[in-house]
């Protein structure tokens, strides 16, 4: 309030203008549609009885059912206000428990969830595929804007039709019916009797990653082309990496190049830089210990035991909950038990993703036929496979003349000691 108070009310602009016009005068009347269109706080009317009685200003209604001309009909309006209170409440609550009723049967109040069938239950097994593959890709470091791209180049599209953006993949990789978990009131408050589309650590790391702080978006639209902000510039990135320049591509009138992000020069042709890149990837991933690129998940995880563990103490939760009704316990005792699970929940959610989520390069040491199942990823994935193996430096060359310069591109597998392809 204009004196520093605070008060607990429902602040409607339109109306609190309107009393302003009239007790400024620049309106002389009030004409209504109906009481219940005017207000329905008794608050709001002994505001408007306030402004009416104090100027002079005549207030009436097409209904009737709204004057202020007489102390009757102040009394009358005070009446049906009250009257009408108590029906916008009964209102709110009938439609909060329809609601609670509505989300313990996992039934979905808000059209067609994109994953399901009308009813909100039934899984579509297309656009269920389409969620797991993007929550995973999200959790092996693909960027929301990449997979975006992918799915329009793709030609896949939302339930209302449009073209998938970063905004509104996002909505529904965060939502928790993905993971068969019940929401109401924007609280999760049990599983939902589908099964999951995305296993529930997959679904955590999600969350944190979309709704982490301090997350970094990349400014502008996702990468286009393979080594974009991934190949490094050889003359401004020493060789132990600890300053970083990368590439950008320039798009001319010719050929798309990549082209140093800091200075205009060691400019390499796209198409022939990927091209070397990629083979000596594939060649690499066709060899008869390429499993052993895999990086192991964390095989000393104890899946099944952290997943018992995690049961336990959401039903202890639970319990400690209904003991603070009951008053065995005080509000104190639940706030720090409450913290304390909560923080080991997030452990071994983050110790369940490492031992679960695949590494972007099973689908092609897996394949029979490596090219074709490269030739077959979007080109976020890709982009994650030479994220995961390789580090790559654009070298000035020593070669004269024009074409390409196998020689200046450097290759260094993760993990390994150093190489060139």
């Amino acid at each position: 309030m204009p004196d520093g108070r605070s008060e607990w009310r429902t602040f409607r602009p339109a109306f609190r203008e309107s009393l302003a016009l009239l007790a400024g005068g620049t309106h002389d009347g009030l004409l209504a549609l109906d009481l219940d269109r005017v207000v329905r706080d008794p608050r709001d009317l002994e505001d408007l009885i306030d402004v009416a009685e104090q100027f002079k200003i005549p207030v009436e209604s097409v209904t009737g059912s709204l004057r202020l001309a007489t102390d009757a009909d102040i009394t009358m309006a005070r009446v049906m206000v009250a009257m009408a209170n108590k029906s916008s409440r009964d209102t709110a609550r009938r439609v909060a428990a329809a609601r609670e009723r509505q989300a313990l049967a996992g039934q979905y109040g808000g059209g067609r969830p994109y994953g399901f069938e009308d009813d909100g239950r039934t899984i579509r097994p297309d656009e269920a595929a389409v969620i797991a593959e993007c929550s995973e890709r999200l959790v092996q470091g693909a960027s929301l804007r990449s997979v975006a791209l992918d799915l329009r180049q793709r030609g896949l599209v939302t339930v209302a039709g449009a073209p998938w953006r970063a905004e509104g993949l996002r909505e529904v990789l965060l939502r928790a019916r993905n993971a068969a978990r019940i929401v109401y009131r924007g609280e999760e408050i049990g599983d939902a009797p589908w099964g999951p589309i995305v296993p529930l650590e997959t679904f955590r790391a999600v969350q944190r990653i979309l709704t982490e702080p301090g997350r970094v978006i990349n400014p502008g639209a996702a990468p286009k082309w393979l080594g974009s902000r991934l190949y490094m510039c050889g003359a401004c990135t020493p060789e132990d990496l600890s300053v970083r320049v990368t590439y950008h591509v320039r798009v001319g009138s010719r050929v798309p190049a990549y082209r140093c992000g800091d200075k205009a020069h060691l400019v390499r042709s796209v198409k022939y830089t990927d091209q070397y890149v990629v083979g000596a990837i594939l060649k690499r991933l066709a060899e008869d210990d390429a499993a052993d690129l895999i990086r192991p998940a964390v095989p000393e995880v104890n899946v099944k035991g952290l997943r018992a563990e995690r049961k336990a103490i959401r039903k202890n939760l639970d319990e400690m909950a209904a003991d603070k009704a009951l008053g065995l316990i005080d509000r104190g005792q639940l706030i720090a038990a409450t913290a304390a699970g909560q923080a080991r929940l997030t452990e071994i959610e983050r110790e369940l993703q490492a031992a679960v989520v695949n590494s972007p390069l099973r689908p092609l040491i897996e394949a029979e036929d490596v090219r074709a199942m490269w030739d077959g990823l979007p080109l976020s994935h890709q982009r994650l496979v030479v994220k995961e193996l390789v580090t790559v430096r654009i070298l000035p060359t020593g070669r004269k003349g024009r074409g390409f310069d196998p020689a200046a591109v450097e290759i260094r597998w993760k993990g390994r000691p150093r190489a060139t392809a």
